[in-house]
């Protein structure tokens, strides 16, 4: 430990000049006895070495009397500064010494401390003068020729804890490079897939059933509960593999596009999706179509998406819903009656149509229609998905580097500095 003295007069006139004792501590402290008029007391200038913060310290704080033995909180520190008769206690971080702030800048943590041992915010004056004497001591500190010596000392005393803080955080983004380099070989792999449907030759579609044939109708228990008849009115120009049905029964009668799940998970969809009404429009943000079927002297509308097929039995999903068009319920859901009823000739409607004979054709024709907003989604899955590999990457070989420094701040031992 060694102690100089030296004299500075700070920018504010009326602290007057101010003399400094100054002793290097353990660990890259820095303790300064200050006198002057009005004041007197010690100042520790600490570099806050900080985790996830930069390796060697760039910020200061400033603690207000020694170190020492008790509760720091409720009794002052030794020889605690006092400015104009009022005792600082706490500390104040995150200074820069090459640009020292000015202004309110003294925070929360810096407080008088009265002999009773209640805290008590610094009056106007008070913080004024202890920032203008924070100040000068920071300035000080931030021209002594031991200064990078300081901070090196700081900064290796939790060197090792640091270095596997920073190994774990590696380890993290590692993992994380990984699992994205995984999800790129899949979307790859799909691509591929959408690209080899793009080029096979559409399998031919079979004939329409134009007459009437009857299907039979369960409730979500599996009893039996009538039947309706139905009759293939054309395939779907609008959504392709889809098929129109026109159906009539007991207090029903209507139309219903039957064709593979509107949102296409897989390159081959493998689910169905049955709309209310004849679709002679694709957009989503269309939800009325003609034809829609009359139940219980109620037309109803809306859409069922299933993404696959195998889920589907007579009695399996048990509810699904439809929404009134017309009646006391107009524009919200049909009554329990007649949606007990419509999911009924939902699950029925597409049960007939997974029975084709042609299902694979009608598969290949919604894929390829597809294929365009497939192979874009995917190209733009994999630009993003690189993206945020080559961002995991970086960060690992970032923390890696950090931890290479910390674990060599380490090896060198120290954390003490003695001029």
């Amino acid at each position: 430990m060694r102690g100089t003295r030296s004299t500075h007069r700070p920018s504010r006139p009326a602290l007057g000049p101010l003399t400094f004792e100054v002793h290097f501590q353990e660990h890259g402290r820095t303790l300064y006895v200050v006198r002057g008029r009005h004041i007197r007391g010690s100042f520790v200038v600490i570099p806050e070495a900080a985790e996830d913060g930069p390796v060697l310290p760039k910020t200061v704080r400033i603690q207000y009397g020694r170190d020492g033995d008790g509760d720091y909180w409720r009794t002052p520190r030794e020889d605690a500064p006092l400015v104009h008769n009022v005792r600082i206690h706490g500390w104040t971080d995150g200074i820069d010494p090459d640009n020292p702030p000015s202004g309110w800048y003294l925070g929360s943590y810096a407080v008088n401390l009265r002999d009773n041992g209640i805290r008590r915010d610094l009056t106007t004056g008070a913080r004024r003068r202890t920032a203008a004497v924070v100040q000068a001591v920071v300035r000080h500190w931030s021209r002594l020729p031991e200064r990078a010596a300081l901070v090196l000392a700081a900064a290796t005393i939790r060197a090792a804890g640091y270095a596997e803080h920073e190994a774990g955080l590696a380890k993290e983004q590692e993992a994380k490079a990984a699992s994205i380099q995984g999800e790129r070989a899949r979307v790859r792999s799909r691509l591929h897939a959408v690209n080899g449907i793009s080029r096979r030759h559409p399998s031919p579609q079979g004939s329409l059933r134009a007459e009437w044939v009857p299907v039979g109708l369960v409730d979500d228990k599996g009893r039996d509960i009538g039947t309706m008849r139905v009759r293939e009115v054309e395939f779907s120009e609008a959504l392709p593999g889809s098929v129109i049905y026109e159906v009539e029964g007991r207090r029903l009668a209507g139309r219903f596009t039957v064709g593979c799940d509107q949102w296409r998970p897989e390159p081959l969809p493998q689910g169905v999706r049955v709309t209310y009404g004849h679709v002679e429009d694709p957009s989503p943000f269309r939800h009325e179509h003609p034809h829609e079927p009359v139940v219980f002297g109620v037309r109803v509308g809306g859409r069922w998406d299933c993404d696959w097929a195998a889920q589907i039995t007579a009695a399996a999903p048990g509810s699904l819903s439809a929404t009134a068009r017309t009646g006391v319920r107009a524009r919200m859901s049909a009554s329990d009656a007649a949606e007990r009823y419509c999911s009924s000739v939902l699950r029925a409607l597409a049960l007939h149509y997974l029975a084709r004979p042609d299902r694979a054709a009608l598969q290949l024709a919604a894929g390829q229609s597809n294929v365009l907003h497939q192979r874009a989604g995917a190209r733009e899955e994999l630009r993003q998905l690189r993206e945020k590999q080559r961002r995991a990457e970086r960060a690992a070989r970032c923390h890696r580097r950090r931890e290479a420094e910390y674990q060599s701040m380490a090896d060198q031992g120290g954390g003490r500095y003695s001029a």
